[in-house]
């Protein structure tokens, strides 16, 4: 598959969905979620964007985690997730599944560092509050972040795909390497 490709794709596809009214964490979710289906990647449908609704504006609105972060964490986990948590019989088969040694954290984790590198912050307010909130200016900014994100998302997605779990880990509360 070719990354990136693929990246610019879902790039153009969520900022053009924000463009028309999505917010910014149904934009980056449907943008990813259109070019993962189209390559057979994922059979999850388009309709699991009414999930990401309540979550624009830093989750309705209040500021907190930005939204393109979290669609694409959504749009990872079309193809990362955990469709039954109960198909392994433990608990520490589950848990080891999310974060042991080749754990599906480790994908999301990477998404989270590299947003806020090149963000410089994982939080909505932070992001926007040096913008009047209905702004053009602001909602432009938003857009290329909700681009970022959807890039971002594709490639950590098929990265996961070609070499596993076994990924680097970074800072995490577990404390895990």
């Amino acid at each position: 598959m070719n990354t990136g490709n693929l990246s610019e794709d879902a790039r153009q596809r969520a900022r053009n969905h924000h463009a028309q009214g999505l917010n910014c964490a149904e934009s980056t979710l449907r943008g990813v979620l259109e070019v993962l289906r189209e390559e057979g990647v994922t059979d999850v449908s388009l309709e699991a964007t009414l999930l990401a609704s309540g979550l624009g504006g830093g989750i309705g609105g209040s500021g907190a985690t930005c939204g393109a972060l979290i669609g694409a964490s959504m749009a990872i986990g079309t193809v990362h997730g955990r469709k039954d948590p109960y198909a392994l019989a433990t608990f520490e088969e589950r848990r080891d599944q999310l974060n042991g040694p080749e754990g599906l954290y480790r994908v999301f984790n990477n998404l989270v560092h590299d947003f806020k590198k090149t963000m410089g912050t994982t939080s909505c307010a932070e992001l926007t509050c040096p913008y009047d909130y209905r702004s053009e200016e602001r909602k432009q900014f938003c857009r290329n972040i909700i681009g970022d994100g959807a890039a971002l998302a594709v490639a950590w997605t098929i990265r996961a795909l070609e070499e596993g779990y076994r990924l680097p880990y970074r800072y995490n509360i577990m404390g895990d390497k």
